[in-house]
């Protein structure tokens, strides 16, 4: 049985509990509080007006991806075979990264790791996971063991609301 001095005690930890799993809570989430605006130096929204270089790859309805000329095929230490810069009514929102192979999916996912942190959602053997950031970006890396192809798809939610 509590007696008075117990029950003042419990009361006064309370706050502090409650900012301790908070605490936890967050450190755990899905996200990171630092995650990149964008990818590499382009920022979500950017309008493909202001951007150069850019080359067609697939212009059909209201997502049109592109390749840039002279871009660097690699994510980290993970060598790529194509990547895709997908603008939705003219303006930036997405990113196709494909890789072929176990090792390039390591390095991929460790890159990613290390950009976005841990990931509280992931799929079996770590072969499917997502990250959600705080500025309302969703990054998927997917990849197949059997057919060695993989691919991350980045997209930023806030530019198609």
């Amino acid at each position: 049985m509590l007696t008075n001095k117990g029950i003042i005690m419990i009361k006064r930890m309370l706050p502090h509990l409650f900012l301790l799993v908070l605490a936890f809570s967050f450190s755990q989430a899905s996200w990171s509080a630092d995650a990149p605006n964008g990818f590499r130096d382009i920022t979500w929204g950017t309008p493909l007006s202001g951007l150069s270089g850019m080359v067609v790859k697939d212009d059909s309805g209201q997502v049109k991806y592109y390749r840039r000329a002279g871009d660097q095929l690699s994510l980290g230490e993970a060598k790529l075979e194509q990547l895709s810069y997908g603008f939705y009514n003219g303006a930036f929102y997405s990113v196709l990264i494909e890789f072929k192979g176990d090792t390039n999916f390591e390095k991929a996912r460790t890159y990613l790791l290390k950009t976005y942190g841990k990931t509280a959602r992931g799929g079996s053997e770590g072969t499917n996971l997502t990250w959600e950031t705080v500025d309302s970006t969703t990054v998927n890396l997917k990849y197949n063991k059997s057919s060695q192809f993989g691919y991350v798809f980045l997209f930023n939610k806030s530019i198609t609301r």
